[in-house]
């Protein structure tokens, strides 16, 4: 599986990025049922959060689709996650309270 991923790196790249990309589209208009809860930080990062997550998985995938060893497709992947643990931490916080 491994000799596949590095033979076919670009392909599955920008595969990976396009899709990544509409689901990022597509979790725009898909909100959280409830956020009057939520203070204008949590309200922000449940709206947009989810999406950046998804926008940031896209440029890793692009950018290890045009070099497969670069930093840049780490840290942005890396950055998914943050944003991703963020994410899921204020909506759990806005559920509990």
């Amino acid at each position: 599986m491994k000799s596949y991923l590095e033979k076919h790196h670009r392909v599955i790249g920008l595969a990976g990025s396009l899709v990544a990309f509409v689901v990022a589209v597509i979790y725009l208009v898909v909100v959280p049922e409830d956020l009057s809860k939520a203070d204008w930080i949590q309200e922000t990062i449940l709206l947009y959060g989810h999406s950046l997550c998804w926008i940031l998985l896209s440029g890793a995938s692009i950018t290890w689709s045009i070099k497969r060893k670069n930093r840049w497709s780490v840290f942005l992947a890396y950055a998914a996650l943050a944003v991703y643990v963020i994410f899921m931490s204020t909506l759990l916080i806005t559920k509990l309270v």
